[in-house]
Order: C-alpha cells, then sequence, then structure tokens
C-alpha cells in the first residue's frame, strides 16, 4: 500500500508540473473506457488501472489514482471527492486530497460493469457481471448485495426520489428500492448496454443501435434508431443525451422526444465511454485521449489527435483481426506504451514475463509458455476462463480460422520487424 501511495504521488506531481497542452486530456496509456463529470471536474477510467480527476478549464491532472487490479469500469462525483469501480470487483471511494482510497471493499468474484451515486451522496449502487446489484452506504460504509439480475447488470442509476433502476443482460428492467426490494419489473425489446437517468427517465442504449427512453416503470417512452452497429456508451446532463458507437460515431440528442442535436466521428475505433454537461460532450476510446466536443455542432473543442504508431500490416485476414488486439498491445519490440505489453516475440515466452510491464499477481502464478496454440486457446475461452485474475478485457475469437489466421499473423510481424532491425532479440 505505502509503494502504490508513493506512485500515485509522483504521478500527480508529473502531471501537475507539465500541464496538458491543448484542449484534450492525456493521461492514460490505454483505452479510457469510464467518464464523468461534475462540479469538481472531469473523472476519468481507464484500462491501464488509473483513475484520474481533470480540471475542466486547463485539461490538467488534478489526482491520479492506481489501486484497482485491473480496469477501471466505472467511475462517479462523490461530495468532496469520487468514486471508482473496477474489473478487480471492488467499490473505491476516494478524498480528493488523498493518494488512497478512504475506503474499499473487498476484491470480488466478479467485475462491475456499471456504477451510479444518489443525488444526496448518501449512497452507491453498483451493476456486476454476475448479476448482482450492491448498495453501499458511505456514511457508515455498509454494502447490501441484491441477486438483482440472471445476467450482467449492464447499468444501474439513481432516480430523484432514491430508487434504484438497473437493467441487464437477462433484458430486465427493474426499479428497486432503497432497502433492495423490487418495486417494478418489465422486459426490454433488446440487449441492452448501457443506462443513464434524465430527470425520472431512463435512456438506455442497444446493441441494436437504438437509443430508448423508458418510464420509472418500465413503460417505453419515444425511441430512435441511430445506427446498425451497437451503441456502446451513454451518458446525460440536464440538457442532453449522448451516446457513442462501436465504430466511433457519437450523437448528441434532446432529452424529450430524442431529437438529434448534432451528430459527429470522434475516433476510428469503438467509444466506451461518454460525458455531457450544458455546453460540451467527452468521449473516451482506444488511444487514451479523452476529447471534448461542442454539444450542439458537434465540431471538436480539443487539439489534433496525438499521432499514433505506425503498426505493420500485410492486408490478410490475421491482420484484420489483429486490429481488436492493437487496442490494447503493439507488435513493435519493447512498445508498453498501450495498457498490455508488446506481443513482439511473443511464442516461447512464459507468461507474465516480458520486461517493461506490472503483470496482475494472478497472471503471475500461472503456468503458461505462449505457443500459437496457447495463443488461439486464450482467445477461444477467453480471457476469464482461461487466464484468472488477469487484467485484460474478456474478448473472445469465435471462429477458429480467424484464431489460426491470426497467430500467423503474430509470428509473420515479429519476423518482419525482426528483419527490419537486421535481426531477431
Amino acid at each position: 500500500m505505502r509503494q502504490r501511495a508513493a506512485l500515485s504521488a509522483l504521478l500527480v506531481a508529473g502531471f501537475l508540473s507539465n500541464p496538458v497542452t491543448g484542449q484534450d486530456f492525456l493521461g492514460h496509456s490505454g483505452p479510457v473506457g469510464a467518464l464523468a463529470v461534475g462540479e469538481n471536474g472531469l473523472l476519468s477510467g481507464g484500462f491501464d488501472t488509473r483513475a484520474i480527476l481533470w480540471s475542466l478549464d486547463e485539461a490538467r491532472a488534478l489526482h491520479v489514482g492506481r489501486f484497482h487490479d485491473g480496469t477501471v469500469t466505472a467511475v462517479a462525483h462523490l461530495d468532496g471527492g469520487f468514486v471508482t469501480a473496477g474489473q478487480d470487483g471492488r467499490i473505491a471511494i476516494w478524498d480528493q486530497e488523498q493518494a488512497e482510497p478512504r475506503f474499499a471493499t473487498p476484491r470480488g468474484t466478479s467485475p462491475i460493469a456499471s456504477l451510479d451515486v444518489a443525488a444526496d451522496g448518501n449512497r452507491i449502487a453498483a451493476g456486476l457481471f454476475d448479476g448482482t446489484v450492491q448498495i453501499l452506504s458511505p456514511d457508515d460504509d455498509n454494502v447490501l448485495s441484491v441477486p438483482a439480475h440472471s445476467d450482467r447488470v449492464t447499468g444501474v442509476g439513481f432516480l430523484p426520489d432514491g430508487q434504484i433502476l438497473s437493467v441487464g443482460g437477462d433484458l430486465r428492467f427493474l426499479r428497486w428500492s432503497p432497502d433492495g426490494q423490487v418495486q417494478a419489473s418489465a422486459g426490454l425489446p433488446g440487449l441492452p448496454n448501457g443506462l443513464a437517468l434524465s430527470d425520472d427517465r431512463a435512456a438506455i442504449i442497444f446493441a441494436d443501435g437504438s437509443l430508448r427512453l423508458f418510464s420509472s416503470d418500465g413503460a417505453q417512452l419515444p425511441e430512435r434508431f441511430l445506427t446498425d452497429r451497437p451503441l456502446v456508451s451513454v451518458g446525460t446532463s440536464d440538457a442532453h443525451i449522448v451516446t457513442g458507437a462501436i465504430d466511433g460515431t457519437v450523437w448528441t440528442l434532446e432529452p424529450k422526444d430524442l431529437d438529434v442535436t448534432a451528430m459527429f466521428r470522434a475516433a476510428d475505433g469503438p467509444i466506451w465511454a461518454v460525458a455531457a454537461d450544458a455546453a460540451q460532450v467527452f468521449t473516451g476510446s482506444a488511444d487514451g485521449a479523452v476529447r471534448r466536443w461542442d454539444a450542439l455542432t458537434g465540431e471538436t473543442l480539443g487539439g489534433e489527435s496525438p499521432a499514433q504508431p505506425e503498426e505493420y500490416t500485410d492486408g490478410s485476414r490475421g491482420a484484420e483481426v489483429w486490429r481488436a488486439c492493437a487496442v490494447c498491445h503493439s507488435l513493435a519490440p519493447d512498445d508498453h506504451s498501450r495498457a498490455g505489453p508488446s506481443l513482439h516475440g511473443v511464442f516461447g515466452r512464459s507468461i507474465a514475463t516480458a520486461d517493461g510491464f506490472d503483470y496482475s499477481p494472478a497472471l503471475q502464478a500461472l503456468n503458461i509458455v505462449w505457443t500459437p496454440e496457447t495463443v488461439a486457446e486464450l482467445f477461444e475461452f477467453g480471457p476469464e476462463a482461461y487466464t484468472p485474475g488477469s487484467r485484460m478485457p474478456e474478448q473472445r475469437v469465435a471462429n477458429p480460422d480467424d484464431r489460426q489466421a491470426l497467430v500467423a499473423f503474430i509470428a509473420r510481424a515479429t519476423a518482419h520487424m525482426d528483419a527490419q532491425n537486421g535481426g531477431g532479440d
């Protein structure tokens, strides 16, 4: 704990002495998957395990925290501080001036997918992959666990009166009393990917590309089909609903009738997180930058996008499958600037042994040597099953031909780069 506190202090000092240039927020070394904007500033959480509180005026980091063992999956503001939740199943409550959380729940057996704080700050709700909703009281640190859904809880939110809404992969909409009693239940027309509250109505995004409004009783209100690609992030302000798609498109909508105010391209890949205030939209994507946009026009309010390192490609199917891996990994030797280590020369290497990367204890305890066969198995069964305790986001490559194409491409890329550099390692 002492070492981690010292590291957090050094990170903050580094950011404070080197203010961010331009108006983009540049501080994460991997995809940004969580955003929240409030009076204290902008909160971001990333695949790199960092949670950062930013000054909105100067795009400068005010606080950098590293506590979670894995991705920071959700963030929210609290009076005088903030809350983070993670892939490690923990909820952490932070005071703004402290390098370590003042309270954290024990490590869980299931990642946390969603988080919200009641308007009065007296309760925190978290939705977990295992279908549980946890209700935490910051005053006494008491945690109530409610078996809510039979699949992942993809969204939770507090109504103005303190009741809780939740949606899950079981295609159910639920309203809960503060003590965890079901008050209303309804079916959903498709797979929900997120929820945000707009007054007493729920804005829910779906994998079919639709955004739908629901009453607190689960009755469907206006809906808007936006795209044939999945919507993967949603946020609200008093003036806007904002949502991002897996292809990098973002929409701002009028909260009452879902009329589209603006539509713009924010990235070349998924928009994993969005947030909004009265005038601005904030987006988080794969390159680690948080960008801001005019909510009414969609025009950028930030600087130029950071240059991305050139990646080897040979136009093969394996190179195409690799694009999803390139969000978190490089194929260049010793390039650990992303959320995960470089996969250059990975075949023949024992798990968790590449220099220059901080591996989780769970990964270090595994006895795996990476070969084309074991890498293919990783993507066949998924990281949660094959490398339990890994910080790697859950993903699979279902097609066996695609898995073989991927590992063949990694081998070709390593050989190509070694030849370019005049030989191997």
